[in-house]
């Protein structure tokens, strides 16, 4: 069971890496990039949630 737990957070650690490159490489001022990040990283896994619900394909407004 250990194994699995381990998997996961190097998972949630994996996807966290890539949303904040993403968040960073996209075009909103710094100012948002600076909280978006700092919510994913401070809330991995609610954080990511939210990110991907703010920037998905489905936002209504783009970020």
């Amino acid at each position: 069971m250990e194994a699995w737990s381990t998997l996961l957070a190097l998972i949630v650690l994996v996807a966290d890496i890539v949303a904040i490159v993403q968040i960073w490489r996209s075009r909103i001022e710094v100012g948002r990039k600076t909280i978006w990040s700092l919510v994913v990283v401070l809330l991995p896994v609610v954080g990511l949630i939210m990110w991907l619900v703010a920037a998905g394909h489905f936002a209504k407004v783009r970020l």
